[in-house]
């Protein structure tokens, strides 16, 4: 009520947010009751605004509270915490086919990086900025053909303070930002929207704090909004490409021992971009995160960690829903176990049951991604299900 009153004539305001993914402790006839009253609020205060609301992922995309606002958004990390980052379109068009009357959008998508880390082959979860660059080039290309989405919203335009995080090499600090902490670096993530955004011409050529290049290191990425690129490498024209998707890749490109200008330019539009990059032998070991090391006395330890893993037609496996493996109490008993290791203090209380009950829609396997769950958790967890028949299949 509050929010209302002091903000109605405030010309930037176009919707009313009435939760944020408020079923991540798991779906209720209360919580949705207490919705449609928070939804009936704000209309009979204000009529001339559209109500909204952002899920998380693992809401059902058949739930209830879908049809609650007027438009909807969801909060997706595919390609973060969990799965690939080329998941988000088809979960896209999957709702939209479902509803094709819902106004749908995106409340949250991003990835981690520090401007220290880098990487020639980027993946995710390893904080490097070539991922992060990567990841929102990706989910650019995404939206660009999904005309129906109302909004998307990037996640996020600057690293913020997060006392209880530790990753990516920084302390209390979320690294999904664009730009950095003390609002002074530009990620390379920052320069593909400039390239799909803005109308004035620009070129930016990415990995410049990705110094030292050994020889498998050397494929140069530029953003730009130009139609065609040119590269120079120590004044001398080393290639000519045209753009695809605001994006030019030069792979390989030859570089003397030591360091060497890289320049590119844009004939018709004459804009253009210089940086220096290393020729070394040996990859800088800084530009990465140590690897984890196993933890000693772990519960899986008899299990080898390097095996494929079995899917066994009839059996269940990480992949299955957690849901699916409640209704069976073999099978629930080994979600039990992952979280009751998983609880600080070692035993499932109230709050891990509904963590448990949230997820219900999702994959164990992504879980694990999301858990951050030692080595040979999978492979553990894994062999336990292939023993157990699903019930339907009996």
């Amino acid at each position: 009520t509050e929010l209302i009153a002091q903000n109605y004539n405030h010309p930037s305001i176009c919707f009313w947010g009435i939760s944020n993914e408020i079923s991540v402790t798991c779906e209720s006839e209360e919580l949705y009751r207490n919705l449609c009253d928070l939804q009936a609020l704000c209309k009979r205060m204000d009529p001339s605004r559209l109500t909204t609301m952002a899920q998380v992922s693992m809401l059902s995309m058949e739930s209830d509270h879908n049809d609650i606002t007027d438009v909807l958004s969801y909060n997706h990390y595919f390609g973060w915490y969990m799965g690939d980052v080329s998941e988000n379109g088809p979960w896209l068009d999957r709702f939209h086919k479902l509803y094709p009357d819902r106004c749908l959008g995106v409340s949250e998508y991003g990835a981690e990086a520090n401007i220290a880390l880098h990487s020639a082959n980027p993946e995710g979860h390893d904080y490097s900025e070539e991922y992060q660059a990567y990841y929102h080039h990706e989910m650019l290309k995404i939206f660009e053909k999904r005309p129906y989405l109302w909004s998307t919203h990037v996640w996020n335009m600057f690293d913020f303070a997060a006392d209880s995080r530790d990753e990516g090499g920084c302390k209390g600090r979320n690294n999904k930002g664009l730009v950095t902490y003390d609002r002074k670096t530009r990620k390379d993530s920052f320069y593909i929207y400039q390239a799909y955004w803005s109308e004035k011409p620009m070129v930016h050529i990415c990995g410049r704090r990705f110094f030292d290049r050994t020889e498998d290191q050397r494929n140069i990425l530029v953003f730009t909004n130009c139609s065609e690129v040119r590269l120079y490498v120590n004044g001398e024209l080393a290639g000519t490409s045209k753009s695809k998707d605001h994006g030019v890749l030069f792979e390989n490109v030859a570089l003397k021992d030591g360091v060497n200008e890289i320049s590119v330019r844009t004939e018709k539009e004459n804009v253009s971009d210089t940086i220096q990059l290393n020729a070394v032998a040996v990859p800088n070991p800084a530009y990465s995160l140590p690897k984890e090391e196993t933890e000693a006395g772990n519960w899986f330890d008899s299990i080898r960690t390097d095996e494929e893993l079995e899917f066994k037609e009839g059996y269940f496996s990480i992949k299955d829903k957690i849901g699916e493996m409640l209704e069976q109490p073999e099978a629930r008993a080994v979600v039990q176990e992952l979280f009751d290791k998983a609880s600080a203090k070692g035993g499932a209380g109230e709050d891990m049951q509904k963590s448990i009950e949230m997820c219900r829609n999702m994959a164990l396997e992504p879980i694990l991604t999301i858990m951050k769950a030692p080595k040979g958790t999978a492979a553990y967890l894994n062999n336990k299900l292939n023993k157990i028949k699903k019930q339907s299949d009996i």
